[in-house]
C-alpha cells in the first residue's frame, strides 16, 4: 500500500500489543493465585483462588482468543479498509504503486503536477476506482489522489489484484466492476457487524 495508507480501519498495533500483554498478565495473575493457594492454604487464599482466579483466567482467555480471531479475519480479508479526512493524500505522484483503490464513500480529487503547478484533472466519488493502471503497467503513480471530503477506501493489494486480473486479462473493465462490487459487499458485512455509533468513529 502507499505510504499514506496509515489510517487502516481496525485496531492500532499498539492497542493489539497492550491487549496481548494485558491478557498474559491476567493469565499470570490467575496462575500466581493458584500457586499462593497451594503454598499457603487458608481462608484468605481460598477466597481469592475461588473468586479472582477464574475471573482473571476467563478474561485472559477472552482477550487472547479475541485477538487471535481478529488477526485471522484480518489476514483472510481480501481488502484493507481505510478512512481519510479532507486533505489527506491517498497516493502520491511518483510513489510506487502497491494497491488498487475503490471508493466506498466520499469524494477525492485527482491532481497532476506539471511544470511546477498542481492541476486538478478529475474528481471521483462513490463507486469509482483508481490506482489500477500503475499496478498493471508496473510504474509509479502518475497522479496524486487526495480526499476532498471524509472518504472511505477499500484497497486491494498488488498480489491479489494481479492474481484476479491474470485469469481474464482481456476483461479488465468487467473485472474492476466485479472487484468494486465485492468491496462494497465486504464493507456492508463489516458495517453490519458494528453498532451505528461504532461505525461513525
Amino acid at each position: 500500500m502507499s505510504r499514506k495508507m496509515t489510517k487502516l480501519a481496525g485496531l492500532e498495533p499498539t492497542v493489539v500489543r497492550f491487549a496481548l500483554i494485558g491478557g498474559h498478565i491476567l493469565a499470570l495473575a490467575a496462575y500466581l493465585l493458584g500457586l499462593e493457594f497451594l503454598l499457603h492454604t487458608n481462608g484468605g487464599t481460598l477466597f481469592l483462588f475461588s473468586t479472582a482466579s477464574p475471573l482473571f483466567a476467563g478474561m485472559a482467555t477472552l482477550i487472547i482468543a479475541g485477538l487471535l480471531i481478529y488477526r485471522f479475519t484480518k489476514r483472510q480479508s481480501l481488502f484493507a479498509f481505510a478512512v481519510f479526512e479532507p486533505g489527506d493524500m491517498i497516493c502520491m505522484q511518483g510513489d510506487e504503486a502497491h494497491s488498487a483503490y475503490f471508493i466506498q464513500s466520499g469524494e477525492v480529487e485527482v491532481v497532476r503536477r506539471e511544470d511546477g503547478a498542481d492541476n486538478v484533472i478529475a474528481r471521483l466519488s462513490k463507486g469509482h476506482h483508481f490506482g489500477e493502471s500503475a499496478l498493471v503497467s508496473n510504474t509509479p503513480h502518475y497522479v496524486t489522489v487526495r480526499a476532498v471530503t471524509r472518504t472511505r477506501i477499500a484497497a486491494l493489494g498488488r498480489r491479489n489484484f494481479l492474481s484476479i486480473l491474470r485469469y481474464a486479462p482481456f476483461a479488465h473493465h468487467d473485472i474492476l466492476q466485479a472487484v468494486n462490487q465485492k468491496a462494497f459487499q465486504q464493507a456492508a458485512r463489516r458495517a453490519r457487524r458494528k453498532s451505528p455509533s461504532a461505525e461513525e468513529n
